[in-house]
């Protein structure tokens, strides 16, 4: 095929590409509008074609099943927001405590995961399986990175600069975009030795500017994903007779005058 063919051909599937994903197309791109169409509304189900509505009918039954399942329950609205929350300190807390029990207790330090991995919160009441896949509804992985204090350091005052994220086994104070004090397991941070840190795969490949965590001195991958660590944390309090914990406890605290 010549070249010119060719050309005219990736011309139009770009085209095609801009018409499906846009509201509005015109010659000029700053006028492209686009808007999200969520997958469980009515409006997405009427347009679907009959080849995707008989999938949808054929495994709604099912999945709705699943998904409505009780898993836990809460005394309280629970929801994630910065610098520490009920639902984030939930995520750092099961990462911690499962990647103890994976790896061993005295082979874990800390745990640390994403803000942004959150997507929704946990109503109060019973929890259906439902709320868990939405608010965790990445696949991201647990993974244990082994790192030298002097980095780990590195790392929270690069968070102090700009944003902390979830975070458990630390206590961190910022005053001034200053680190100006970091506690792992109530004891201070030594340059020297190496920390043993339970985090997703999703920050170790520098996701959301994690970029320090490549400087590790190796990783274990657990094969589990950030939900199954939640669901087993859960399992716990459940079989417990216990509501799933809701707390903040001053383990992040930050004071930069612009936030005041």
């Amino acid at each position: 095929m010549e070249m010119d063919a060719i050309q005219k051909r990736l011309k139009y599937c770009a085209f095609f590409l801009l018409l499906l994903t846009s509201g509005t197309v015109s010659s000029r791109a700053q006028t492209i509008k686009a808007y999200r169409v969520l997958m469980d509304t009515d409006v997405y189900q009427s347009k679907a074609s009959p080849a995707i509505r008989n999938i949808i009918d054929t495994y709604s039954p099912e999945l709705n099943n699943k998904m409505n399942q009780v898993v836990g329950y809460t005394t309280s609205e629970m929801r994630s927001y910065y610098p520490e929350s009920p639902l984030s300190n939930l995520a750092g807390d099961a990462l911690l405590a499962i990647a103890r029990r994976h790896y061993g207790l005295e082979n874990v330090d800390f745990a640390l995961t994403n803000f942004g991995g959150i997507r929704s919160s946990f109503p109060k009441g019973n929890l259906a399986l439902y709320y868990v896949y939405s608010a965790f509804p990445f696949e991201n992985s647990l993974v244990l990175v082994s790192m030298k204090g002097s980095r780990v350091r590195e790392l929270f005052e690069t968070f102090a600069a700009r944003r902390v994220e979830v975070l458990s086994g630390v206590t961190l104070k910022v005053d001034n975009h200053k680190v100006t004090q970091l506690l792992i397991n109530g004891k201070p941070l030594e340059e020297e030795r190496v920390y043993r840190i339970a985090t997703i795969d999703f920050l170790l490949q520098g996701g959301d500017r994690m970029s320090l965590m490549k400087n590790n001195l190796g990783v274990d991958y657990s094969g589990l994903t950030l939900r199954d660590v939640i669901l087993k944390y859960i399992d716990v309090f459940t079989k417990n007779g216990e509501p799933i914990p809701a707390k903040t406890d001053g383990r992040v605290v930050i004071n930069n005058p612009e936030e005041k």
